[in-house]
């Protein structure tokens, strides 16, 4: 709710995100003055894409090179260069061509890369994928001019400190602050 989130940023918290666009809106009017930045981390849809680039700082969700050809466009309709994460799902494969994607999209940043490890019973299981989207970071710094690529977004609750141990400097952990949530 909207009263904790002013709580927690009263506590010095300048990062925020919401799962859904939806959600991200219904707080946005009323956290506007407040000295945060709004993380979209949560799956895109296209028919999203304008209100999430009107109110996100940073999407986490660059999850196909078609999202971010939609985010390039509603960005660049409103004059705003987007900053984008790349979302390590992307196919391997498609890795690379998503990347020289959005190379080429002029209202688009990549800062760096987001990761979603697999929910496993054995924790230690999300050690080898938080390696693996480290080692994807460093590569993609490679890709960027320097300094571009800066954030790497992995680990939530539940396993965010074995991503900092591979080398998270990001973490989402909404459910250790505010509890689970519950959907509507």
């Amino acid at each position: 709710p909207v009263s904790e989130m002013k709580e927690v940023i009263a506590q010095g918290v300048t990062q925020v995100g919401e799962n859904r666009v939806q959600e991200m809106e219904e707080k946005y009017e009323f956290l506007s003055q407040e000295p945060i930045t709004w993380n979209l981390q949560g799956h895109l849809q296209k028919n999203k894409v304008k209100k999430a680039v009107a109110m996100a700082d940073l999407i986490q969700s660059g999850d196909s090179i078609s999202i971010l050809q939609e985010i390039d466009k509603r960005a660049g309709q409103i004059g705003k260069v987007q900053d984008v994460l790349l979302e390590f799902n992307i196919e391997p494969d498609a890795f690379e061509e998503a990347v020289e994607a959005a190379k080429a999209l002029p209202n688009i940043r990549v800062c760096g890369l987001m990761c979603m490890a697999p929910e496993f019973g054995d924790l230690e299981k999300t050690r080898p994928v938080f390696r693996e989207g480290h080692e994807l970071y460093k590569k993609l710094q490679k890709k960027f001019p320097e300094g571009q690529i800066h954030i790497l977004s992995m680990g939530m609750s539940h396993d965010f400190e074995i991503a900092i141990e591979e080398g998270a400097n990001m973490v989402r952990i909404g459910t250790a602050i505010f509890g689970a949530r519950v959907y509507r």
